[in-house]
């Protein structure tokens, strides 16, 4: 599940992470506009409620410490929506 969300284009996000001079490798929980574009992105691909993304995304800040590779995480909330 988690490979059509990675294999979408994230050029923009890896754009504006190159611009604020932070790794694109890495997901930032802290950074409101990064939840967004995932929610956005998860849900181009898949029909989830917002709500239910954002509490995933929220329970895998909790357990995936940073630095948080983008991969891993997004396969964290990947997870637990299908749980």
């Amino acid at each position: 599940m988690s490979e059509k969300v990675l294999n979408e284009d994230w050029s923009d996000y890896d754009d504006r992470k190159i611009r604020d001079s932070r790794d694109a490798k890495y997901f930032a929980c802290d950074e409101s506009w990064e939840r967004e574009y995932l929610i956005k992105k998860i849900r181009s691909v898949y029909n989830y409620e917002r709500d239910t993304i954002a509490k995933a995304i929220d329970k895998c800040c909790e357990s995936v410490p940073a630095p948080r590779p983008r991969k891993q995480f997004v396969e964290c909330v990947m997870r637990r929506l299908q749980g």
